[in-house]
């Protein structure tokens, strides 16, 4: 059964209402707004209007009524105010909740969205202390250590205190301290002054208050929660406000400072759960992009390995690169006055450059290595061929010379034989220097890639008297190479 307040009956005009008198109820004259009692109802004579903002709360009395019917008008007068202020109540309530429900999704997308821890913590405690105009908050992340689990305060704001104010510390996760008693607990707890907690709870913000000259008063700390229900830190509210912008003094905290609301604490919690996943995911983020980044100082590494030659070379066009770029996003005029890569775009561009020669990690040995265009310890054999044939020819002209001086010529015959052999050798030392020449990574010249296409053509006898040509097909097709030290088949 519930009990109906007091309602408060203001009349404009009482001369005018006559019938009132015999109702035997309390009628008083209608004040000033500011006097008004609530909950009132405001009798109207016919054809008078009540004051704008009484709208909702007067009726209208027939001048002919008698005191029952009166009475009878009156209760249900009484009765629609009620169901009206109960409306407006519920339209107020739906209207926050929308407003809330609002809120909590804005505030899930930005939080999904933020990559920054400090943006991303920040973002956390400034949309808290706007949605319950709370002075100050902080968030602390539980980490395990030798010691024990502590809170680590990672950040803070203060509306009304220097930002330079709050040092980085820990905490221990236990009874001492409300942010580790609510952690030890897993619960929020709502205080209305911090210096008179409820029973068997621990004070808050004496010390803190005694080094800044600040007064905590109402506090709210709610544990956050990551996907596996876990506690994993704690958002701590102090000092609701009754305007957001109000700077507090120790002065007027009474006057300013109200308490958390019971709808405050399911509101925050929501959010401190959504805040502890944003926070465990970008974590999580932070661990694959160290690993990446790892992957791509290991990979870096094994591609030099691979290729000592070219050492710091991936290294070097990335440096240059990535100041190209970054000097793109300074031009204000010309061809990319409209060109701007983002951090993201950059992070890939120096991935990029870093690891363009990545192929090298699969590339064969032989080709890889290769700095001549000729495999290592070909030039020898060959240089090794040519000595035999120049041993070949003095052989030649050794022989012919025992025949001249047998058939007892002239010396003009011998020095004839002397001449050409001294001609036949400088000719294939010219050719062996032209071939040593050839096998450098260098534009090949148009004489050279004729001589050695002749000595493909040339052959030489073995002991055996088997013909052999003075290039073999492999070495002329290394040495033909135009320009670096690989052929199509190895660029392939």
């Amino acid at each position: 059964m519930k009990t109906a307040p007091k309602f408060h009956l203001y009349v404009l005009d009482a001369v005018r209402l006559p019938s009132l008198a015999a109702t035997g109820l309390d009628v008083q004259d209608l004040p000033g707004m500011e006097q008004i009692e609530r909950p009132a109802l405001v009798l109207l004579a016919p054809g008078q209007k009540a004051p704008e903002q009484l709208d909702l709360m007067a009726i209208e009395l027939p001048a002919d009524a008698s005191p029952s019917a009166v009475r009878e008008l009156i209760r249900i007068g009484m009765e629609n105010v009620v169901l009206k202020q109960q409306m407006t109540q519920l339209e107020a309530e739906a209207h926050r909740r929308h407003r809330q429900f609002r809120e909590l999704n804005r505030i899930g997308v930005a939080l999904s969205a933020e990559k920054d821890i400090e943006r991303l913590q920040s973002f956390i405690l400034t949309t808290m202390r706007q949605l319950t105009h709370a002075d100050g908050a902080s968030l602390w992340l539980k980490m395990d250590e030798d010691s024990g689990p502590k809170l680590f305060l990672a950040s803070s704001q203060n509306h009304s205190l220097d930002k330079s104010t709050y040092q980085a510390f820990k905490v221990p996760v236990n009874e001492k301290s409300v942010v580790g008693y609510t952690v030890s607990v897993g619960k929020s707890q709502i205080y209305d002054d911090a210096y008179n907690p409820p029973p068997g709870k621990p004070v808050g913000g004496k010390s803190f208050d005694a080094q800044f000259g600040y007064r905590t008063k109402s506090m709210l700390t709610v544990p956050m929660r990551d996907y596996h229900n876990d506690v994993v830190g704690a958002v701590q509210l102090i000092n609701a406000k009754k305007r957001y912008e109000t700077k507090l003094t120790i002065d007027n905290v009474g006057t300013e400072v109200v308490s958390f609301q019971p709808d405050d604490v399911e509101m925050i919690e929501s959010i401190a759960s959504q805040a502890a996943v944003a926070l465990d995911n970008k974590s999580l983020l932070d661990s694959i992009q160290a690993l990446f980044d790892g992957f791509v100082q290991a990979s870096v590494t094994a591609i030099e390995q691979r290729d000592p030659s070219t050492a710091g070379h991936s290294g070097r066009v990335e440096g240059l690169t990535t100041r190209l770029a970054r000097a793109i996003n300074e031009i204000a005029t010309g061809t990319y006055r409209n060109v701007h890569l983002g951090e993201d775009q950059l992070k890939e561009l120096r991935y990029a450059c870093l690891l363009h020669d990545f192929g090298k990690v699969g590339v064969r040995e032989h080709i890889l290595i290769k700095a001549k265009k000729l495999v290592p310890g070909q030039l020898e054999v060959i240089r090794a061929r040519f000595e035999f044939i120049e041993r070949s020819v003095q052989v030649k002209y050794a022989t012919e010379k025992l025949e001249a001086m047998k058939a007892d010529r002239n010396g003009s015959t011998i020095d004839e034989i002397d001449r050409r052999l001294t001609a036949e050798l400088a000719q294939l030392n010219e050719w062996v220097n032209s071939i040593a020449a050839a096998n450098e990574p260098t534009v090949m010249p148009e004489d050279k890639a004729s001589m050695l296409e002749f000595l493909s053509q040339q052959t030489y006898y073995d002991i055996s008297g088997n013909p052999h040509p003075m290039l073999e097909p492999q070495e002329f097709r290394f040495l033909s190479i135009r320009k670096g030290t690989l052929d199509p088949q190895e660029r392939l």
